[in-house]
């Protein structure tokens, strides 16, 4: 070869390889000095088959993505979406998400490859097939049944994408196009609230959404019925049109919660949560034998209920050991864990205590010694205490959250 830039060349490249007629070809490096040659070659790659070769055949580098997958040709290209069609008819598979249309972009064809990718699918198809994209151009909103951005592989369930799925709501509306708040994991450790919040935002802003789960993880999720139970429900009242105008936009708010329960007639009943201010506390150094620990007022503005907490651990070091809150100076409950800096426990009234990372993945569960207090309506003292560990200790955060009084929802599509 009279040069070696092209296949020393790292952009798109992460597999090196190399076409000789149909035989796939891998390589290290380039030599580096002349005679410019590929080194520590192996043939027949990817079950390809080893062959002979003439002198001046032409050798062409394979574009790669950092997946391990090589992006086609024009010609190629047309030939798997047609061939995608035909696997759709042949099994009668109905839904298809063209996530990751914009590798079409690696034929050089700009633009136009992205919309015949889609045109040649679609045209080929002999039934009806729901399609999305993560990456919309305007032709393809011809055949484009929804747009449904936002992923859920970067955070946790309320953490991933969160601001660019919202924001993405008032695009489509602008274009007439449904409304889509993206993918979520179901996952082992997916929790009812976690969902709920979900649904909350789906039915504020009237916008559908995807679950991505596994036999695996339903099986091993406690609550995978209760989960399923208030997606079945929240989608009914959804549909049917059932929440008010100020339910909704209420819903739409991300730091807001709520909770639907079923009732006899049919209908519903919505709660909301209420979080309240933030109490702090710090490591503070005292004389022997004197408390350590910091007294709170919180007074619950709803009926009597199982205390709910959040706790948080914000910084970069260190960590605290067993929170303890006792009640009113009788009640006490006690968690034996430890939340370290960044990480979040949250505590919802069920005797089960959970960790997240700063990304909101949940990290592990414990279970709390006790039955969880209950907190009467109005004011209460709240004594807290823990274990500071590390240099410098980091400080804890808490808010509390109550249930307020249920909302009757009515299901309109039963008159």
């Amino acid at each position: 070869m009279a040069s070696p830039e092209y296949f020393a060349n790292e952009k798109a490249n992460w597999m090196h390889t190399v076409v000789i007629d149909t035989e796939l070809i891998r390589y290290r490096a380039v030599s580096a000095a002349e005679p410019w040659k590929l080194l520590d070659c192996k043939r027949g790659a990817f079950s390809t088959k080893a062959a002979a070769h003439r002198r001046g055949d032409a050798v062409g580098k394979l574009l790669d993505h950092p997946y391990k997958v090589f992006f086609p040709n024009l010609d190629l290209q047309r030939e798997i979406a047609r061939n995608m069609a035909a696997r759709f008819n042949e099994t009668g598979l109905g839904q298809m998400d063209f996530d990751g249309h914009e590798g079409c972009l690696a034929s050089g064809q700009g633009s136009y490859a992205i919309n015949l990718f889609a045109k040649d699918f679609y045209d080929n198809l002999t039934g009806t097939v729901l399609n999305g994209t993560s990456n919309s151009a305007h032709f393809y909103w011809h055949i484009n049944s929804y747009c449904n951005w936002g992923e859920p592989w970067y955070g946790g369930f309320r953490d991933s994408m969160q601001e660019y799925r919202i924001n993405n709501q008032a695009f489509l509306e602008r274009n007439y196009l449904p409304k889509m708040l993206g993918w979520y994991l179901l996952k082992r450790t997916t929790s009812l609230s976690d969902v709920e919040w979900m649904l909350a935002r789906s039915a504020g802003m009237d916008a559908g959404f995807a679950l991505q789960s596994s036999p695996d993880d339903l099986r091993k999720n406690p609550d995978t019925g209760t989960l399923l139970d208030a997606i079945r429900e929240w989608e009914e009242a959804r549909r049917s049109g059932a929440f008010s105008d100020g339910q909704c936009e209420r819903m739409k708010n991300p730091k807001s919660e709520f909770h639907l329960e079923k009732v006899a007639d049919g209908g519903w009943n919505l709660y909301p949560f209420h979080d309240s201010d933030e109490f702090t506390h710090e490591q503070i150094q005292r004389q022997p034998g004197e408390p350590t620990g910091a007294q709170w007022e919180f007074v619950n503005p709803d009926d009597s209920q199982t205390l709910q907490f959040k706790l948080r651990v914000p910084g970069d070091s260190g960590s605290i050991l067993n929170p303890t809150f006792e009640i009113d100076k009788s009640a006490t409950l006690a968690v034996e864990v430890e939340v370290k800096a960044g990480q979040t426990l949250l505590c919802e009234g069920d005797g089960t205590a959970r960790v997240y990372d700063a990304k909101g993945n949940q990290v592990k569960s414990v279970k709390v010694a006790a039955e969880p207090p209950k907190l009467g309506s109005g004011r209460h003292e709240i004594g807290f205490d823990c274990e500071f560990q590390g240099e410098p200790a980091p400080k804890v955060v808490v808010n509390f959250k109550t249930m307020g009084k249920p909302e009757p929802v009515k299901n309109k599509a039963q008159g």
